[in-house]
Parts: structure tokens; C-alpha cells; sequence
């Protein structure tokens, strides 16, 4: 199997999780916490995330960088910038970095990947066109893919990946107003800008439970995602801080958790919300269908 096919199939690994959500030194830490039991009076965190998710519900798009470590054969260390939509449906236009890119000099260090009608291209550079007849997009259909595979824990974790709740900060902040409580950390500034930061954890248990504070933000649809995608990874609960600005925008998420293969963090900052997304899907000819890698890939190992 040739060296540049094999790294593809890396790449790809990663960039699937990355679909699943640097912080200055805090001045003062203040005591305070609310959740689905806790205090919900006016000024509580709690009250502080709602207003927060409210007023991110009216925007739809964004500027964003992030990180995701995760374990090696999961693709280790990745590094994203760019913008993306998430209503209607999820729209990316990015760049990504990382270490299965580093594992071959023949693939690109930087990664241009677009994300358009839940197909995920990315384009892998001149030397794998070169043994592509000129096509160097390679494009991941995941609904498809999860189809072909047959395994339901499979389809479950890459449908999950497609919704738009999973990149939405409207509806990660949904996610923390379902913690037990939720504790108001502090003061930060990050970037210049002054944030205050809130945590929480949140279980499968959290998760499943329904009553009712959250349902305009987080539907039983999403919710119930949100349970099938951690049972399918083996997370039992999310870490998760968020870092809010005045105006009730959540400048930082970060989330951490473990699964099957190992402890992931997760870290995504935003920035110009509203931002003009024009992700397009690369010309058809110069793109190559994941499956059609995925065979040659199998063929290749199954010849070795």
C-alpha cells in the first residue's frame, strides 16, 4: 500500500472526530452553581448560560479556530481554522494542521477542507492527484459511509457528526445548562476581550433526563443524539467550560471527555459572528469518493 494512500486514510480518521466541540489565568473565582437542581434566580450561572445561549440562538454563523487532542491512533493532535454555518445545515470552509498530516511529507502540512451538504472534501495535495489522474479532493459522503459499513455504532457516532447541534454554540451551551451544577468560575480575558467563565459535567444520566428547561434549545431529536453518540464512543460524561463576553456571546468551549480510545479535549474559540460562509463543493472531476480510496486501501493490505 502506497505510503501517501495510507496517511489519507489517517487524515480522514481524524477529521471525523474533529467533526464531534487559550484561556487566560483567571483574576477572581467567585462560588456559584445551579443546574437542572440548582439555583436559577436571577444573576445565578444558570440564568447567566441561558441568556447567553438565547442570544447565540439568533446568529448562525462564525469565524472559529480550534484543537482537538485526542490519541494517536485517533489521529492525534489537530489544529482548525476557518468558518462554518450551522442553519440551515452544517457549512465549513477550513484549514486543517495536525499530526497525521506530519506523518508523510508527501501530504500538504496545511489541508484545505470544505464541509457543504454533509460531504466533507479535503484537499490532499499534488502528489496524491498525481496518483489520482490529477484529483486531488478526496470526499467523504458519511452518511453513505456509515450505510456501507453496516455498523450501527459507526452510523450513530458519523450521523451525530452531521448535525448541526454538534458545531452550534447555542446548543453546546444547551448542553451545560443540562449539568447537575454549574459553577461560576471567574473573570478572564482572552484575546483582549473580558469573558466570565462557567463549568459543568455532564453524565449520560444528565443527558437522558427531561425536564423541560432546556427544550427550546436542545430537542428531544438532538437530545437523544447526543445520548447515542456517547454511548457508541463509551463517554460517560462531558467536562465543559464556556467563556462568555458581555454581550452574552461565548467567546471560548471547551470540552473534554473520555472515550473507548482514549481521553480527547476539545477546544473551540469564535469569533465575527455572523461571518459570510461560502463553502462550495470542489468540480467534480477533481475530487476522489472516500470508498473508492477505502477499496484500494483494503485490496493494497489484503495483497500484502
Amino acid at each position: 500500500m502506497r505510503p501517501t494512500r495510507k496517511v489519507a486514510f489517517g487524515i480522514a480518521t481524524a477529521a471525523l472526530l474533529a467533526g464531534t466541540a487559550a484561556c487566560g489565568d483567571s483574576d477572581e473565582t467567585t462560588d456559584g452553581s445551579s443546574g437542572n437542581g440548582g439555583d436559577r434566580s436571577a444573576g445565578s450561572p444558570f440564568e447567566a448560560v441561558s441568556a447567553a445561549a438565547e442570544t447565540t440562538r439568533e446568529v448562525t454563523s462564525a469565524r472559529f479556530e480550534a484543537t482537538m487532542s485526542s490519541p494517536a491512533q485517533a489521529g492525534g493532535n489537530v489544529e482548525m481554522s476557518g468558518a462554518m454555518s450551522w442553519d440551515p445545515e452544517l457549512a465549513m470552509d477550513l484549514t486543517m494542521t495536525g499530526e497525521a498530516l506530519a506523518a508523510d511529507p508527501a501530504v500538504p502540512q496545511e489541508v484545505d477542507v470544505v464541509w457543504v451538504d454533509g460531504v466533507m472534501y479535503m484537499d490532499m495535495g499534488q502528489e496524491f492527484a498525481a496518483e489520482f489522474d490529477g484529483r486531488s479532493w478526496m470526499a467523504m459522503d458519511l452518511m453513505s459511509l456509515a450505510e456501507e459499513t453496516g455498523d450501527p455504532t459507526v452510523a450513530d457516532s458519523m450521523s451525530f457528526g452531521l448535525d448541526s447541534a454538534n458545531q452550534d454554540p447555542a446548543q453546546q451551551l444547551a448542553l451545560l445548562l443540562e449539568a447537575p451544577e454549574i459553577e461560576l468560575v471567574g473573570e478572564e480575558t482572552l484575546d483582549g476581550v473580558g469573558t466570565t467563565r462557567y463549568q459543568g459535567t455532564i453524565s449520560v444520566e444528565d443527558a437522558i433526563e427531561r425536564d423541560g428547561s432546556t427544550e427550546a434549545l436542545l430537542t428531544d431529536g438532538e437530545r437523544d443524539q447526543l445520548v447515542e453518540a456517547m454511548n457508541s464512543q463509551g463517554i460517560e460524561s462531558y467536562e465543559l467550560d464556556v467563556w462568555v463576553d458581555e454581550h452574552d456571546y461565548p467567546v471560548q468551549i471547551h470540552q473534554s471527555f473520555d472515550t473507548d480510545a482514549g481521553p480527547v479535549e476539545y477546544e473551540v474559540r469564535y469569533s465575527d459572528y455572523g461571518a459570510d460562509v461560502t463553502a462550495e463543493a470542489p468540480p467534480a472531476e477533481t475530487v476522489v469518493d472516500f470508498m473508492e480510496l477505502l477499496e484500494q486501501l483494503e485490496s493494497g493490505m489484503a495483497q500484502g
